[in-house]
């Protein structure tokens, strides 16, 4: 699917709906999951478990729920599946709605019903990953900034949300190279645009614009997930959907950055576009190192948050 076709649709008369109030029993999740045909469950598990979906038209929230709009004939037995098991509805616009989507993977335990990866991640495969458009609230005001600079625009988009990611958002820093007064945590890479959430979470996003270098991120993506932030995202200026598709395939077939999220910038920012959702920093459970640097900011966090 052609990534301007897809970007059009931020022009039509859409309101992005809001998921923050949502109660919906999430258990029924795991039942919904196992009910769906084996095909089709291989491929729902796999954008699950990745943060990434393919072959629709897609909506995003700040708490990862999807709105399809539309979608092509080849997961369209898929999409009526979810609905026919009570994993998704539809919305009084006729879009399908998967509330929290691309936070299952860890606010419940898929496990039980996500137990193989029959699918897997190949390198030697080309996934295209859908665009999943993220729009500010209408009701927030923005700081215009120059383009140019894009990380502060980019800080400027984050603090329209009210959630982010994992939390409400309590506090976004620009280029940030240490963090802590004790024994500070100093990062390998800046941190371009540095997000806190009210739960405590660190979310670590690198800011590229792939015209003007031919660096991509990745090594700070790397960087970030070993210096024990609990979320990475790199962030590109919109250039050419194939570049941002080879980008994409580089963080999902690279074990030690695969947690990365991976976001467009295009040229109004009163938007995001998410090709991959981030996942929790997994290495943190792993590394003793990565553990240690991630109590060590944890605790600077708590501290600057107590002083407000």
């Amino acid at each position: 699917m052609s990534f301007d076709k897809v970007g059009k649709l931020i022009k039509e008369d859409y309101e992005l709906s809001s998921h923050y109030h949502e109660n919906n029993d999430l258990l029924k999740v795991i039942g919904g999951i196992s009910k769906l045909n084996e095909a089709n469950k291989a491929v729902f598990c796999r954008w699950v478990k990745y943060g990434f979906i393919e072959g629709s038209k897609a909506f995003v929230s700040p708490v990862g729920t999807i709105t399809l709009t539309d979608w092509s004939s080849d997961v369209d037995p898929l999409i009526h599946d979810l609905i026919n098991n009570g994993i998704a509805t539809l919305n009084d616009r006729g879009y399908v709605e998967i509330p929290y989507m691309m936070r299952w993977s860890e606010i419940i335990d898929l496990s039980p019903v996500c137990v193989d990866d029959p699918l897997g991640i190949d390198p030697s495969e080309t996934i295209y990953p859908s665009p999943m458009i993220m729009k500010v609230p209408p009701s927030k005001e923005l700081i215009e900034d120059s383009y140019d600079d894009l990380s502060r625009s980019l800080a400027n988009t984050i603090k329209g949300f009210d959630f982010y990611i994992d939390g409400e958002v309590v506090h976004v820093g620009l280029n940030v190279r240490s963090i802590g007064f004790v024994n500070p945590v100093l990062f390998r890479s800046p941190i371009d645009v540095l997000v806190v959430t009210d739960n405590r979470s660190i979310i670590a996003h690198k800011v590229i614009d792939p015209s003007r270098t031919v660096h991509r991120g990745l090594s700070s993506m790397g960087h970030y997930l070993l210096d024990g932030v609990d979320y990475a995202v790199l962030v590109h200026k919109y250039t050419y959907y194939e570049d941002h598709v080879e980008t994409f395939n580089k963080i999902i077939s690279r074990q030690y950055i695969r947690d990365s999220g991976f976001v467009i910038v295009p040229y109004e920012l009163d938007y995001m576009i998410f090709l991959k959702w981030p996942r929790y920093n997994s290495i943190v459970t792993k590394s003793q190192s990565a553990a240690s640097k991630r109590a060590l900011i944890g605790g600077a966090i708590s501290f600057m948050l107590n002083a407000r």
